[in-house]
């Protein structure tokens, strides 16, 4: 009896002794692969500098700065909310703030301070990410969207910027009441007028169609690089995802449209700026691919692989910002650089968990709730030339 005791008794220690070697492993498979998990989380928050540009090219960046308004009240602007304190006590004011059904942004608009003082904040965080690039000298051409006009545009410039070579800033207010349009800078000289174009929304319900008027135009910019090519840039917001599927895809088309006149004219077309279609709705819809990438190549269809997104979204990632290349850049002895293309994450710009930090006015700090995206062209020769 106390022979089969004491054999049951080693089965049972042998039996706890496998178990214990089996959870081992289990939990340390676990823990490898949580300690993955954190080591891409942490990857993904290191910030990102773009490649370093080589003589000749040419780089643009795309940047949704988020509400860069003035302290001053444009007339027939929605600008309340992004005025000084002491300026709120009118009855316009008053009533414009509480009658937003948004608690945040009503509240915001009733007690956000927003004076000389943040504005030169603003201008600098901005100013940290557009210098985070090109060694510091800022990309040579800019699509900036949610801009309240042309003068705090060139106060931007002449507070952070100066001295970096840009000599052309534009933008042409269009029929956002809200009062945010997209605007251009560059260090190359302008060629001809600016033009903003209107997208000829049609076949709508009458709902659709009032967001549609309020909806931002397409600023159309031409400069000439040092390679004396003219080079026509545009600057879109297109409706944010609150409005349906058609107006995007109405956009988009347009957008095509753009590019193919501007093809035309024997010149290369840039087409950039926050285009508010999320990876979601472009796998759905295919809306780029109906449309644009037929007459152009997108920036992150083309590079920027290991990228995310340049927007964070309840957890979700989308490349909400584009760039995108005309077809003819070849016949015109340009490349693109695909290795070039990047989301731009600088430190300023970046919560720990490696999304974008949005601007705090009262903790001072962040930037956008948009990372900028980056690129660059360079002529052929340039490139044959180097690779000899």
């Amino acid at each position: 009896m106390q022979k089969i005791q004491a054999q049951i008794k080693n089965s049972l220690v042998l039996i706890s002794t496998l178990i214990i070697l089996v959870t081992g492993l289990l939990l340390s498979g676990c823990q490898s692969d949580t300690k993955k998990k954190a080591d891409s989380k942490s990857i993904e928050a290191t910030p990102v500098a773009t490649v370093s540009k080589s003589e000749g090219e040419i780089s643009i960046m795309s940047f949704n700065v988020e509400n860069l308004f003035d302290t001053v009240h444009d007339k027939d602007r929605e600008d309340f909310t992004y005025l000084p304190l002491s300026q709120k006590n009118t009855p316009e004011i008053q009533q414009f703030c509480s009658a937003m059904s948004n608690k945040r942004y009503r509240e915001e608009c009733e007690t956000l301070d927003w004076n000389e003082d943040i504005l030169k904040f603003k201008f600098s965080q901005v100013a940290q990410v557009i210098k985070y690039v090109d060694q510091g000298n800022g990309p040579d051409n800019l699509v900036v969207i949610e801009v309240e006009n042309e003068r705090v545009l060139k106060q931007l410039v002449e507070a952070e910027l100066k001295g970096l070579g840009y000599q052309t800033v534009v933008l042409l207010e269009g029929p956002d009441t809200r009062g945010i349009d997209p605007g251009f800078i560059s260090k190359f000289p302008l060629v001809g007028k600016p033009v903003l174009h209107i997208i000829p929304f049609k076949d709508l319900s009458e709902k659709d169609m009032a967001s549609a008027k309020r909806t931002r135009g397409i600023l159309e910019v031409t400069v000439k690089s040092p390679q004396n090519k003219e080079i026509t840039f545009f600057a879109a917001h297109f409706p944010s995802q609150g409005n349906p599927t058609a107006l995007r895809a109405q956009a988009t088309q347009f957008a095509k449209k753009l590019i193919q006149d501007t093809m035309a004219k024997n010149r290369i077309a840039i087409f950039a700026g926050d285009l508010n279609v999320t990876d979601e709705e472009e796998e759905k819809e295919s809306l780029f691919k109906k449309s644009m990438a037929e007459v152009s190549q997108l920036s992150h269809f083309i590079g920027c692989k290991d990228c995310l997104g340049t927007h964070s979204y309840r957890g979700g990632w989308s490349f909400l910002d584009v760039i995108a290349f005309s077809n003819n850049y070849e016949k015109l002895n340009f490349e693109i650089v695909p290795e070039s293309i990047q989301v731009v994450r600088a430190p300023v710009h970046m919560k720990k968990n490696g999304t974008p930090n949005r601007f705090d006015a009262d903790e001072k700090t962040g930037v956008a709730d948009h990372y900028p995206l980056y690129a660059r062209i360079r002529p052929i020769t340039i490139s044959s030339e180097s690779k000899k």
